[in-house]
């Protein structure tokens, strides 16, 4: 049986950071300390995602790199906007690939306000894979021969594919022995896995 690592974010669930620094900037009189999204992905970061970074240490960093004014709750709460819409037509190609015998496996990097997020939101779409494998509970990210490990793990044997919008995580799943492809479009992953062997109906 063919197995499918699929990205959460931003192959199915949309994520937008830039979104959040609008929300935060207009709850902090239009004033913020970053204005590129990028500077979020720093090392606090990386460590709030894997447990390396507690709640309250995260959130006090984002308040000093912020010039954060407001409360706490305020900044959690719009934190949580970065996910917006659920992709339906990866949706579609996943329910059929699961229904011709593919083995799905949902792979994300997220952090503990967002888990709870995707948990309470999209626990429906979620439900399309088999297990969701979380950077917060390996304490490693997708680029991390660990995570990846973990995610193939109870996979049957056969073929194993990755897919995920950043060229990064998907340079690491090769290194890994992965047939690692980077996302492009719900198609794209249909006709990949499709040409990659999907067991006859």
């Amino acid at each position: 049986m063919p197995a499918l690592l699929c990205d959460v974010g931003n192959v199915l669930v949309e994520v937008s950071l830039p979104r959040v620094l609008g929300l935060w900037r207009a709850a902090n009189g239009g004033e913020l300390g970053v204005s590129d999204p990028a500077v979020l992905r720093d090392d606090a970061y990386r460590a709030f995602q894997t447990g390396g970074l507690g709640e309250s240490e995260y959130a006090r960093h984002l308040r000093a790199v912020l010039g954060w004014r407001g409360s706490d709750t305020d900044l959690v709460a719009y934190f949580a906007e970065a996910y917006g819409a659920v992709n339906l037509v990866v949706l579609q190609v996943l329910g059929e690939l699961r229904g011709e015998g593919w083995h799905l496996v949902g792979v994300s990097n997220t952090n503990p306000w967002h888990d709870e997020v995707l948990a309470r939101r999209f626990a429906e779409p979620l439900s399309v894979f088999t297990r969701v494998v979380a950077s917060t509970a390996v304490r490693a990210r997708k680029s991390d021969p660990r995570f990846l490990g973990e995610a193939v793990r109870g996979c049957p044997p056969g073929l194993r594919v990755f897919t995920d919008d950043r060229p990064e995580n998907v340079s690491s799943a090769r290194l890994s022995g992965l047939d690692a492809h980077h996302f492009r479009d719900a198609e794209r992953l249909r006709e990949t896995c499709l040409a990659l062997g999907a067991p006859a109906g």
